[in-house]
């Protein structure tokens, strides 16, 4: 009886959602940029990403238009990106790399994007 309520107890914490959350591997996408929307997100294969942690000026104002400049410059490059689970608006969350380059880290470095650690899920920044 003493082995099986161990057994038991094993069981129900490798079932548990912290243990399954724990050991899940994230969702990867990878394919080619197709478009860039503006500093955070793109489109892989046509699928917008928004980058997790990344907090660019809006298009609309100087800052935001060189963000997406600097930006383009990793269009039709191949992408991976590692999914969270989240979603916003029409887009997945993501942390990506293009051409093997952290483009949230790319983008922080050479723009006016910053790091919005609200939101970087998995401590990257």
């Amino acid at each position: 009886m003493k082995h099986l309520t161990l057994a038991l107890a094993c069981l129900m914490i490798l079932c548990s959602p912290v243990a399954a959350q724990e050991t899940k591997k994230p969702t990867v996408l990878r394919g080619k940029v197709t478009h860039v929307r503006d500093g955070d997100t793109i489109e892989v294969n046509g699928i917008a990403i928004r980058l997790s942690a990344l907090d660019c000026p809006e298009r609309g104002t100087q800052k935001g238009k060189n963000a997406a400049r600097i930006a383009q410059q990793f269009l039709g490059l191949q992408a991976k990106c590692e999914l969270t689970g989240a979603k916003t608006y029409d887009r997945l969350v993501g942390y990506c790399e293009v051409n093997g380059e952290d483009f949230g880290a790319y983008m922080m470095n050479n723009s006016s994007c910053k790091v919005w650690e609200k939101y970087d899920v998995w401590d990257r920044y």
